[in-house]
């Protein structure tokens, strides 16, 4: 059989696409197998499957070298029954599975080299029970109408989505919705990461918790959200959350944070406060985002990040005056450095391509947020807010200085419940529009007439 009729396994090391041998011809009803002897001085081992037909290659997975194995074999076979390639490394108790299918083609080689009623007759057959066989690859169904129904993602349409929820950030929001579009456009996405500097109550958190619905918005791809607060994982105990525990430990078998990864490979993670995680989450968080994968303790199947985008948080300040005048290289170098310093880790801070810092808020990005909050409670109510006096702005801008937009909407929440809780004729304020005045202790309500 002549190489443009063949399918292969290709093995390639460190993510080098460039350096990949074909080893394990998968065009067969039979179980192969190939054993690559006394491998040393790698990180991983990439997995791509070569269609010689059609001239395509695919990566399929990659595998992590065991740390503390300086040399050893490892193994790879292919069941056709399965569909799927496995690996092992020499006499570690680890196997990783990856599926892997040969095109309908190969069920008739013979006939598929003939005449083209010789061509429907292998289609027949193949329809003879379709209750039970497939007649198309399902697998590159799925991709086209993927391909399909997502569409082309715009930076510009990106930042007007989320600058209806994020206010006095446009260049943070230009910067990485550029980022987020420029990586999706890629034929293979890769996990993204995207570090946010500033103080409480600019926008940070608000961002990560935006970005997900703007994206299902502009493009019909559903993407999950997850939020963790790392000055959660402080203990021992906890670690096991993040990346799960061996056998017979504490936690094993436990889901972990990244679990809904498995479900749906579309996530966006929101890690707050990364100054506050451990030596541990640190270190494990870094391995991820350099392969691309999360290994878990309990040898489960590698959890593939390619189509993740972290957004990670810190309160760490940094010089705006120095930062604001900088080149956007040196912006990320003082954000780098301002991170190396809190953390201990340089080395691992430098993995972290996209660091950015967001603004002060500007006196009228304030107006805006504490009005949104006034105008979403008394959405609650029916109501529609079309002024605020100005000395009630002030007292409750006041709050946001103090406690961020968390305080400023507990400030708005409080100040109008205080009042409407105790009114006994509320439904009067139904469907009507109002005007907000009096101060932060005793808001006053005025119908405005139609």
């Amino acid at each position: 059989m002549s190489n443009n009729k063949k399918v292969f396994i290709a093995v390639g090391v460190d993510s080098d696409a460039d350096k990949i041998i074909p080893v394990l011809d998968i065009y067969s009803n039979n179980i192969v197998k190939k054993v690559v002897h006394d491998v040393s001085g790698i990180k991983n081992i990439d997995l791509y499957r070569i269609d010689f037909a059609k001239r395509s290659t695919t990566k399929i997975g990659s595998v992590l070298w065991p740390e503390g194995v300086y040399k050893d074999d490892f193994i790879l076979i292919y069941d056709p029954n399965k569909e799927m390639v496995s690996v092992q490394i020499g006499n570690t108790d680890r196997i990783y599975e990856y599926p892997v299918r040969v095109k309908e083609e190969s069920i008739d080689n013979n006939k598929a080299d003939s005449n083209d009623s010789s061509k429907d007759s292998a289609f027949l057959s193949l329809n003879k029970d379709n209750t039970n066989k497939d007649i198309v690859d399902k697998e590159k169904v799925r991709e086209l109408e993927q391909e399909k129904e997502m569409k082309i993602l715009w930076p510009d349409e990106l930042a007007d989505e989320l600058k209806k929820e994020i206010r006095g950030q446009d260049e943070g929001i230009k910067k990485i919705s550029e980022i987020i579009c420029a990586n999706l456009r890629r034929k293979q996405p890769e996990v993204e990461v995207i570090l946010l500097f500033g103080p409480t109550g600019v926008g940070k958190t608000e961002l990560g918790k935006t970005l997900p619905k703007a994206i299902e918005k502009l493009t019909g791809q559903k993407y999950g959200f997850q939020q963790v607060a790392l000055n959660q994982f402080m203990e021992q105990h906890t670690l096991s959350s993040f990346f799960g525990s061996p056998p017979s430990y504490t936690g094993y078998g436990d889901k972990t944070i990244f679990d809904p990864i498995r479900e749906n490979p579309y996530q966006v993670y929101l890690l707050d406060e990364i100054e506050k995680a451990t030596d541990k989450i640190w270190t494990g968080l870094m391995e991820a985002f350099s392969s691309g994968v999360v290994r878990l303790a309990d040898n489960s199947p590698l959890i593939d990040l390619s189509h993740v985008i972290f957004i990670i948080t810190s309160n760490i300040p940094i010089d705006m005056k120095a930062y604001n005048k900088a080149s956007s290289f040196q912006k990320k170098e003082i954000c780098r450095d301002e991170l190396s310093k809190a953390c201990g880790h340089p080395e691992v801070a430098g993995k972290i391509t996209n660091c950015l810092a967001f603004q002060p808020l500007p006196t009228d990005a304030k107006t805006d947020i504490v009005s949104k909050f006034a105008i979403e409670e008394l959405n609650n109510y029916d109501m529609e807010l079309i002024r605020m006096d100005e000395s009630l702005m002030v007292q409750l801008k006041e709050q946001h200085s103090h406690y961020g937009a968390r305080g400023v909407k507990d400030a708005v929440r409080e100040a109008i419940n205080n009042v409407l809780v105790y009114d006994r004729d509320v439904e009067r304020y139904k469907n009507k529009k109002v005007v907000l005045s009096g101060n932060i202790e005793n808001i006053v309500f005025d119908i405005v007439d139609k």
